[in-house]
């Protein structure tokens, strides 16, 4: 990518995410090169006027706008949803059919319980080419697919910090494709991760691999996992040193009381910095 070009960054929310998203948008415009320009949208999943107000005031005060966008979510009437993932999250398989500029030729995804503690441009300047993603290696070891009878050799990756290129993207109808096994495959037994499952199950061999640094899953961070290879122990050990995103993913959220996370001070500290700093922390417990 051009390194004068302005890059774009997309989340997804509800509203009970809304503030964790504020968070994660001042860690990212707090340590981005600030001779880059950014322009950032947001999925909206139903946040309240209010709540999109404060994201606005929040990202406002880096000079940074947001622009909402909409999702149809008759697309996602069959979707699993879990106590835990709601159909929000499924709506990032839409990103490539949601912006209509032609300029705009890819987007980084970054989940909303998440902390970016390194410049984003360095993800945005990566050629992937041929890929049409670019993701981590999913530190679960799930082994997802292989369940899905998919692959029994190929990796798969977590969908929750994603380099996405549109044109090959569109070009294969890929939205198409993830929509039509996630209603083909409608049930909870099957689609275990949901939508992470589906995108993997249509793009397994079409992702390119980055370092585990750049979405440093809660797994890695603590040590929950310990991956087959060498090589991949010594990337968990340069995540665990050097994270260049966190990723708050599964049930151990910063917010939760009795976390364990070593990441839990540092979300509360760039969550000071938002419209939702007022809000004391025990009422973010609950």
């Amino acid at each position: 990518m051009k390194k004068d070009e302005t890059m774009h960054i997309v989340s997804c929310a509800d509203d009970n995410y809304a503030r964790h998203l504020g968070g994660m948008f001042v860690s990212l415009l707090t340590n981005m090169n600030q001779n880059r320009d950014v322009k950032l949208y947001v999925i909206d999943g139903g946040i309240e006027p209010g709540n999109k107000k404060r994201l606005e005031q929040t990202t406002m005060k880096f000079g940074v706008p947001i622009e909402f966008l909409k999702v149809d979510a008759n697309q996602y009437q069959h979707a699993v949803e879990s106590s835990h993932i709601t159909k929000a999250a499924y709506y990032r398989i839409s990103i490539p059919d949601l912006i209509q500029d032609e300029s705009v030729k890819r987007m980084i995804y970054v989940d909303c319980d998440a902390i970016v503690l390194e410049d984003i441009s360095v993800l945005w300047d990566m050629d992937i080419s041929p890929a049409i993603v670019a993701a981590v290696e999913d530190a679960g070891q799930h082994e997802r697919l292989k369940k899905m009878n998919i692959s029994d050799t190929a990796k798969y990756f977590n969908s929750g910090i994603m380099i996405i290129d549109f044109e090959p993207w569109r070009k294969q109808n890929i939205s198409e494709k993830v929509i039509n096994f996630i209603n083909e495959n409608s049930s909870e037994d099957f689609l275990v991760f949901h939508d992470q499952d589906a995108l993997n199950a249509i793009l397994c061999d079409q992702w390119q691999e980055l370092h585990p640094r750049w979405n440093a899953q809660t797994h890695i961070l603590l040590k929950e996992k310990t991956p087959p290879t060498l090589l991949d122990r010594k990337r968990y050990m340069e995540t665990r040193a050097n994270p260049a995103i966190v990723h708050f993913c599964g049930g151990n959220k910063p917010w939760n009381s009795n976390t364990t996370h070593p990441y839990r001070d540092l979300y509360f500290h760039y969550m000071s910095y938002t419209k939702w700093s007022t809000i004391s922390q025990t009422a973010m417990n609950q």
